[in-house]
């Protein structure tokens, strides 16, 4: 059994051999050009009017998207403020119950379960 799962084996690296070895082969082009060089494109007649209403496209959507990021760290900044005045306004409320239920039992009245609020 083992002797068929190393024939398998060795089958399936032969294979994959054989696909990868002309892939392997191949000379690296020498004259690449590196990409932080910017690549000049030869331009068709007309094409430099379409290209600058392309950029001054771009230049609104960016200037669109710089808007909308001020715009969320702006909400994100009032999330968190509401979050911490939530939380404040969530410990007075825990406080005055613990409150109304110490002067309820010294005052000997039956303790009462406060109505949940359905608005929290």
């Amino acid at each position: 059994m083992i002797f068929v799962y190393l024939a398998v084996l060795i089958t399936g690296i032969y294979c994959a051999y054989k696909m990868l070895a002309p892939e392997m082969r191949k000379p690296a082009p020498s004259k690449a050009v590196p990409s932080s060089q910017p690549r000049q494109v030869a331009q068709v007649e007309g094409s430099g009017n379409r290209i600058e209403k392309m950029e001054m496209l771009l230049a609104e959507k960016n200037k669109n998207i710089m808007l909308l990021q001020t715009e969320l760290k702006l909400f994100h900044a009032q999330i968190r403020d509401f979050d911490k005045v939530k939380a404040l306004l969530e410990e007075e409320v825990h406080r005055l119950k613990e409150q109304n239920r110490i002067f309820r039992s010294e005052l000997g009245l039956p303790a009462v379960q406060p109505k949940e609020n359905s608005i929290v």
